[in-house]
């Protein structure tokens, strides 16, 4: 009995030194390598999943052209890292270095760029004409930070996401006229009236349209030559006398797509005789030179619209001994007297 005790003694310390002998590692034991030469070159990405299963499944899941690679494409030899110009020498155009700091998951060089050291003048060495366009830029979005609109990298966001439909509905292509950078410069070809109706349809339906005049059929481009911009009337209409400003067409022509229509102030103290003699220089001279009551009086008391006029009987008392017929007496309203 106790030799088969022995036995049974001896043959488990046997096994038990024969396992624990492969678990401990003597320090001048040989340490077991990775795969070299043709072994490792021929490894497949599934080969490498015991050790780098993140960086596995990180180029598994991707999108970008790197989840189509084997390992061994960049790391050429086990251990070794690449330097990303290797591949990419003018991605970005020359002297562009530091590539972590926009891609810092070299196995996902596509994935959203987030880095606390990003802001736009990181963006810049690659973005240099948006980058100036912003900074020169002088509307509301040269104050804002590029992530703001662009919350992952190579995101173009929707303009109707902060502005709506601003325009309207049917106006829904902004970057026809507007450069997202600097929206506030408009750019159109200056030949296709049909572009600024995209935005300006009620502008042409409520003048052109209405009235058609000689300014319908010039190119949008001839009065403005830039976008909200509009050349002085004077620039191409000699004005009623050498000392008309700009201020004093508007006066009368207060539509330039219209300016057959005078519209003015029905208010004396706004709208003087004074307005109304470069047109009409004879009446006025005619009533300025009488006797009559009526020389005293602004022309709008009695034309309170262009083209039209009082009544006689608005301001005078009629006297039936008199007729009902003022004219037959009174040649002019502008000279009651002669």
């Amino acid at each position: 009995m106790k030799r088969i005790t022995y036995l049974i003694l001896i043959i488990g310390t046997i096994v038990c030194v024969t396992a624990l002998s492969g678990c401990i590692r003597h320090d001048n034991a040989s340490q077991v390598s990775p795969p070299d030469g043709s072994t490792y070159l021929n490894s497949t990405n599934i080969d490498c999943i015991d050790c780098h299963a993140v960086q596995y499944f990180t180029i598994k899941d991707g999108i970008g052209r790197h989840a189509h690679l084997n390992c061994t494409f960049c790391h050429i030899q086990h251990g070794y890292q690449p330097d990303c110009l290797t591949c990419h020498p003018d991605t970005h155009g020359t002297g562009i270095q530091g590539c972590e700091i926009c891609h810092p998951n070299p196995h996902a060089p596509e994935l959203r760029i987030n880095d606390s050291r990003l802001n736009n003048s990181i963006c810049q060495p690659c973005h240099l004409p948006q980058y100036d366009a912003i900074d020169k830029g002088t509307g509301r979005h040269s104050k804002l930070k590029c992530d703001l609109c662009h919350v992952q990298h190579g995101y173009l966001p929707a303009c109707e996401d902060c502005h709506g439909l601003f325009h309207g509905s049917d106006v829904t292509d902004c970057d026809d006229c507007h450069d997202p950078h600097v929206p506030e410069s408009i750019e159109f070809d200056y030949n296709n009236n049909s572009e600024c109706a995209r935005c300006h349809h009620s502008v042409i339906e409520e003048t052109f349209a209405r009235a058609h005049t000689k300014h319908a059929e010039l190119s949008c481009y001839m009065c403005h030559l830039l976008h909200a911009e509009t050349m002085m009337c004077i620039d191409c209409h000699p004005g009623h006398s050498t000392g008309m400003s700009m201020r004093d067409c508007r006066n009368c022509h207060r539509i330039g797509h219209v300016p057959t229509d005078i519209l003015y102030s029905p208010d004396a103290t706004e709208t003087t005789s004074g307005l109304c003699v470069d047109c009409h220089a004879k009446p006025f001279n005619t009533m300025y030179e009488s006797k009559s009551e009526h020389r005293y009086i602004e022309c709008v008391d009695c034309h309170p619209v262009h083209g039209a006029f009082v009544a006689c009987e608005a301001c005078h008392t009629m006297d039936p001994s008199h007729g009902t017929e003022c004219g037959a007496c009174h040649d002019s309203a502008h000279d009651t007297i002669s």
